[in-house]
């Protein structure tokens, strides 16, 4: 069982990379190869690895780092995660060399058959409830005792919240119990800023709850606010990795640079995405890293030309 304050000072600076989906458009591969590509790829994907046998190994030959990102786990929630399902995620992560694994706390399936947040149409994310928190702290321990690598926690985004707590509250008790990481959604804590009444000028309120020493990586993407109703004023935040980053998370991931002094990696979410798009975005991602983190061998790291400067590219 691996836990955060065991590993957090081997765990490595990823530097920039991207989420993108194996085996499809924008190719991981050939986005990889580009000279201002992603320092590494990430993705969510089957618990089966050998699905994924061919673009793993380029990718690996590539020299590209890989980091799995499931939709799988039940991280809240009654329903247990069967042990051969979490021995499957444990395959894929040392098969696949990935430093960490990070996924949303949500239900991903129901009842006894483990399966995929997709087959529920969206994540569901937890009652934010002293109860909910105690099956919480259960689900993460199953995983955290089958899956040795660090786990990294991420607050799923939301259209409402129901509960007594805020998700930096509970998810901080939730972290430091079960002695996780923490992955910051960038977007998805602009989700549930709205969800809490907050305005564009009040949007980092309340976000020192959170224990940011803890936030390993940070996840940056396109969105769209919404209006519950033509006439309602309360808004709403879904994620559109294929469209524009919205003012709102780029005002979320300033706060998370500046607050987050274990930070290792910063991912921008893109698939669908145009490649020419891609790598622009990665270029103004890094100067904002360079610019506002306060881990020094982050801003190091990318300032130096993150994987291509290590290895001489």
């Amino acid at each position: 069982m691996v836990g955060f304050s065991q590993a957090i000072d081997q765990l490595p600076v990823l530097g920039v990379g991207v989420s993108l989906s194996l085996g499809t458009q924008p190719d991981p591969l050939a986005l990889g190869k580009q000279p201002q590509g992603p320092d590494f790829i990430e993705y969510a994907g089957a618990v089966d690895v050998s699905v994924y046998h061919k673009e793993i190994a380029a990718l690996k030959q590539s020299q590209i780092p890989l980091l799995y990102h499931p939709s799988c786990l039940n991280l809240c929630g009654p329903w247990p995660n069967p042990s051969f399902w979490l021995k499957q995620v444990d395959t894929h992560v040392q098969t696949v060399g990935s430093a960490w694994l990070a996924q949303d706390v949500a239900i991903c399936f129901v009842g006894d058959q483990p399966g995929y947040s997709i087959d529920l149409g969206y994540f569901i994310p937890p009652l934010l409830t002293r109860a909910s928190l105690e099956e919480a702290k259960k689900r993460v321990l199953e995983v955290r005792e089958k899956v040795n690598a660090p786990l990294l926690l991420e607050p799923a985004p939301v259209t409402f919240v129901v509960g007594e707590m805020t998700i930096y509250e509970w998810l901080g008790e939730l972290a430091e119990h079960t002695d996780c990481g923490l992955l910051v959604d960038a977007g998805h804590i602009v989700s549930h800023q709205l969800a809490l009444g907050k305005t564009r000028m009040s949007l980092c309120e309340g976000l020192e709850s959170l224990p940011w020493e803890r936030v390993v990586e940070v996840h940056v993407a396109g969105g769209v606010i919404e209006k519950t109703s033509d006439t309602a004023q309360q808004l709403y935040y879904l994620d559109a990795h294929d469209l524009p980053v919205l003012d709102e998370t780029w005002q979320i991931f300033r706060y998370v640079l500046e607050n987050a002094p274990a930070l290792r990696a910063v991912c921008f979410e893109c698939e669908n995405a145009d490649p020419g798009t891609i790598l622009w975005l990665l270029e103004h991602i890094r100067q904002r890293v360079t610019a506002g983190t306060i881990n020094a061998d982050l801003g190091r790291f990318v300032e130096e030309g993150g994987l291509r400067g290590k290895n001489g590219i």
